[in-house]
């Protein structure tokens, strides 16, 4: 009689998740560096732009408004990662010659027989 595999417990299951979105991760280009990096750039800029936008709630003349407050973190940090990622993508077209599927059709005539 044949064995059955043993049933997958949670954390099987969500070692394979994880797995998965790492590698769709990967595939975008996006490395831990990269997220690091980017967090390190929204600190920065989101701590001068609150600095900034929010003065008034600094020097106790307004509320706080925490959602803008939030947002304005956020946008610095997906600014970075969208400006690293093309540069990668870039430079894997130009000098490593992958992802020719986004060529123009112009490209497409010169390269056809």
């Amino acid at each position: 009689m044949p064995r059955r595999p043993p049933a997958q417990g949670h954390s099987d299951l969500k070692q394979q998740a994880d797995g998965r979105m790492n590698n769709l991760l990967f595939n975008l280009g996006v490395s831990r560096t990269l997220v690091l990096r980017s967090t390190r750039i929204a600190i920065v800029v989101g701590t001068v732009l609150n600095l900034i936008n929010q003065s008034d709630v600094i020097f106790g003349s307004a509320e706080s408004d925490l959602a803008k407050a939030g947002l304005t973190y956020c946008v610095p940090f997906f600014v970075a990662m969208y400006g690293a990622l093309s540069a990668t993508k870039d430079y894997r077209k130009k000098t490593l010659g992958q992802d020719q599927r986004h060529k123009t059709d112009e490209d497409r005539r010169t390269l056809a027989p």
